[in-house]
This record gives structure tokens, C-alpha cells and sequence, in this order.
């Protein structure tokens, strides 16, 4: 049942009570008091053809000197002529006069001298008796009844009316009221739709608030509530992409160092090696695992599932040099599988940078994977690097200007059959992007479909 008839059948039922309530306590008032005027009336009535009665039995018996038969048929007369059809007299239990319908009993004090109330027959009487005592010693109780049915048949009758006319006006209230309560409810209405289409995914619906009472301070704040729980599904959601972008951004990173180890240590088992060419595969090997170590732990808050991602940024004054040496050696195998030249040009021996060097190495080795899948066999990439920065180009087959400002995205991939089939998953340069917005640059991609792809990493003055 909803909830708008269950107020409207509450309201007419508390309609109907209140109002028959009232309605019969008015006619038991008003009943009582027709009774007692009734009572009053008819008191004066039996008063006054009692002294009338009186007067003339007294007087008769004064005037004839009467045996017991002749005071009798005296009385007899006399109550026939001043008394009539509602009573009744009788001298020591014996009825002298009685043209009612009953018969008449001393009940005590209680039916003497007031009207007791009663029922019989289904009808409904006032009876009142009275002791009359003549001067010559004759005493005679008289009766009177007065049959107050039709008070009883006019209330129940102005009840009946009173009921009918109770439904129909309920039932005229209830149309009113139904109209008001959806009214007035709307803005609950509004309220559950809202919650269906939140409980149907559209986190974004929202209510719009028209009212200043209580009803609106509900709506207002289910806003906060529905605004709440959006910001949480986001959340719940960002997180979840940022774990896949772990995912694959740890294979990723893991595919480059893990080729070069895994050459490097079937150099050592296929291979005849002097001692130091066996030292010098062992030391890339142990660098390169305890980088893959540093690096893993990194990944992590690169792709924001830890929020204090920049206290673990070390940086620290970097010889570019030496680092680039190193990547040319982690690349050789990379580079051998497509027969790729790498050319390292320094503006400067000495250069050097405030930077981290596993997330530079890192990003560097993104630049040249990317670089080696979008090259033809036998081609060139080169690495230059000066005060202000480091570039990474190619003559591969180069982006078309419509896709550059998309290649950013994770899981991006400009040419989705050629990416999967050499390995790639689409975050490499959406990793490169992170690592330069945690070292304050920026970086920069130049591209032509056909020729090449330049991508340049700009050192900002303050990111030291």
C-alpha cells in the first residue's frame, strides 16, 4: 500500500471517529435535555390534575355521606374526568382507574415524586407515581406514564442522517485530500525516482529543490548524500583503473630490464667468456634486478594507489652521461632484434641534473621501446640531451596529428593490431607523462606520419 493512501485512510477513519464521536455525545446532550423538559412539562401537568382531583373527590365526599363503593366509583369518575388516558389510580394495591396499557407496581421511594426512566415493549417510558391523602383518611397512589419513544426514534434518526451525511462529506474530504497529499508528496516522489536511478547507475541524478521547509532540507540533503556516494563510486572506480594500470604498467616496465637479463645470462650459459666479460654480464644483471626492485615499489604510486607517491621520489644530481650509457646498455638486445643503430649526442661530457635516475631510466627506456617498435629494420634512433633537457627520436612510421593529443592516455594505442602484436598495452607514455609531472617537466611530442617521432622531456628552473 503506498504510502499516500495509507494517510488518506488514516485521515478519513480519524475524520469518521472524531466526528460520530462528537455527533453522538451532541444528541445524548441533547436527548437528555428534551427528556427533562419532558419530565419538568409533564411534572406540572401531573401536579396540577392531581389538585384539581383532590378538590373535587374531597368536595364530593362532603357533600354525600358515601359508603366505600360510592367513594370508589367517586374517585373512578373524578380520575376519568381530571386524570385521563396515561393514568392510573390505585388505594391499597387495588386498582381503581387504569385506561393505560399497564399495570402499575410501588417500587419505593425511587418512582415516587420523579420520573424513573425505563423500557418495555420496545418502547421507551417516563414513569412518575404520587401518594394522594384526603382530609376524611382515604390515601391513593396515583400513576403517570409518558412514552417518550418518538425522542429515542429522532436520535437514532439524526444519528443515521448525521452518518450519511459524515461518509459523503469524507468522501468528498478524501478526493480533496488525496489531491493535497500528492502535492504535498511530490517532492518525495521526486526523492524515489532519484534513488532508482542512483540504484540504476546514473550516480549523477540529483533533485531539484523548490521548497525551504523540511521537505526540501530532505531533498538537500539527499543532494549531499546522492553527491557523496558519486564521489565514492569515482573513487571506487579510479582506483580499480589505476590497479590495471598497475597491472600492465608492471608488465610493461618488467618486459625491457627482464630482456636484457635474460640475454645477458644466456650470454653467460651459451657463450665462452673471460673473466671480466663474465663480471661485467653479472653486474648488469644484479643492477638491473635491484632496478626492477626500486622500480616495482615505484610503479605503485605512479599509478596512485598510494597517495605519498613523492616521498619516495629520490632525486639526486645524476650524471646524464653515465645514465645514458647505462640505457644503451640495457637496450643493446631491444635494439639487436631489429638491427636498430642508437646515436647519443651530449651538448656536454659533464652534464648533469637534480632528477630520480630509476624513473628517468625508466622513462628513457619507454621513449626508445616505443621508438624501436614504431622503426623499420636497420633504422636509426637517437638520443640527444642538452642543459635544458632530452629528446628521443625516430624515422619510424611516426603518429598522425589527429591522434597526437590522445597517444598521452593510458591504454592508448594509435594502432591497436600492430601495438598487440609486438607487445605493447598502451601505457608507456602515459607513465612517461607521470614521471615528468613528479619532476615539475614537461614533456613534449613532434610527430609526422611517415617520418619520424621526436619526444622531447623539458626541464623546467625550479624542479630541482
Amino acid at each position: 500500500m503506498k504510502l499516500r493512501t495509507k494517510i488518506c485512510l488514516v485521515c478519513v477513519a480519524a475524520m469518521l471517529i472524531l466526528s460520530q464521536s462528537f455527533s453522538l455525545f451532541m444528541l445524548h446532550l441533547s436527548q437528555k435535555d428534551q427528556l427533562e423538559r419532558i419530565s419538568k412539562y409533564e411534572y406540572s401537568i401531573f401536579e396540577n390534575k392531581v389538585k384539581s382531583l383532590r378538590q373535587y373527590v374531597e368536595g364530593s365526599f362532603d357533600v354525600l355521606s358515601t359508603s366505600g363503593d360510592m367513594k370508589q366509583r367517586i374517585m373512578k369518575d373524578g380520575s376519568k374526568y381530571y386524570l385521563g388516558m396515561e393514568y392510573a389510580v390505585y388505594q391499597d394495591g387495588q386498582e381503581i382507574f387504569n385506561l393505560t396499557p399497564y399495570e402499575y407496581e410501588d417500587t419505593g421511594a425511587e418512582s415516587r415524586d420523579t420520573f424513573t426512566e425505563i423500557s418495555l415493549d420496545g418502547k421507551y417510558l417516563l414513569i412518575m407515581g404520587r401518594e394522594l391523602s384526603l382530609a376524611l383518611g382515604e390515601d391513593y397512589d396515583i400513576w403517570h406514564y409518558k412514552d417518550v419513544t418518538d425522542v429515542y426514534n429522532n436520535s437514532r434518526k439524526m444519528f443515521f442522517n448525521g452518518l450519511v451525511a459524515a461518509f459523503l462529506l469524507t468522501g468528498l474530504i478524501a478526493v480533496i485530500l488525496v489531491f493535497v497529499i500528492r502535492l504535498v508528496m511530490k517532492p518525495i516522489y521526486n526523492l524515489k525516482e532519484s534513488a532508482d536511478e542512483i540504484a540504476g547507475g546514473n550516480y549523477g541524478s540529483r533533485i531539484q529543490v523548490k521548497r525551504r521547509d523540511e521537505i526540501g532540507e530532505i531533498s538537500e540533503n539527499f543532494n549531499r548524500m546522492a553527491g557523496k556516494v558519486e564521489e565514492h563510486i569515482k573513487e571506487l572506480a579510479d582506483t580499480n583503473e589505476r590497479q590495471l594500470q598497475l597491472m600492465g604498467s608492471l608488465a610493461h616496465e618488467l618486459k625491457t630490464p627482464m630482456t636484457a637479463i635474460i640475454g645477458y645470462s644466456d650470454i653467460l650459459l651459451k657463450m665462452r667468456l673471460s673473466q671480466e666479460e663474465k663480471e661485467k654480464a653479472l653486474l648488469y644483471i644484479g643492477s638491473e634486478s635491484r632496478r626492477l626492485s626500486r622500480l616495482s615499489a615505484k610503479m605503485l604510486e605512479l599509478t596512485g594507489l598510494y597517495k605519498d607517491g613523492e616521498k619516495t621520489i629520490e632525486k639526486k644530481t645524476v650524471h646524464i652521461k653515465t645514465m645514458l650509457e647505462t640505457v644503451d646498455s640495457l637496450m643493446t638486445f631491444r635494439l639487436k632484434e631489429k638491427g636498430l643503430s642508437l646515436v647519443i649526442t651530449l651538448s656536454d661530457e659533464d652534464l648533469c641534473h637534480v632528477m630520480d635516475e630509476d624513473l628517468i631510466t625508466s622513462l628513457l627506456m619507454n621513449l626508445l621501446d616505443n621508438a624501436c617498435k614504431a622503426s623499420r629494420e636497420g633504422g636509426r634512433i637517437e638520443i640527444e640531451a642538452w642543459e635544458k633537457g632530452i629528446s628521443v627520436k625516430d624515422e619510424g612510421i611516426g603518429i598522425p596529428e589527429e591522434e597526437i593529443s590522445k597517444i598521452e592516455e593510458a591504454f592508448y594505442m594509435v594502432d591497436k593490431s600492430r601495438a598487440r602484436a609486438s607487445g605493447g598495452s598502451g601505457l608507456g607514455l602515459s607513465l612517461c607523462k607521470k614521471i615528468a609531472e613528479l619532476h615539475k617537466a614537461r614533456l613534449v611530442i613532434e610527430s609526422r606520419y611517415g617520418k619520424g617521432t621526436k619526444v622531447s622531456l623539458f626541464w623546467e628552473e625550479d624542479n630541482g
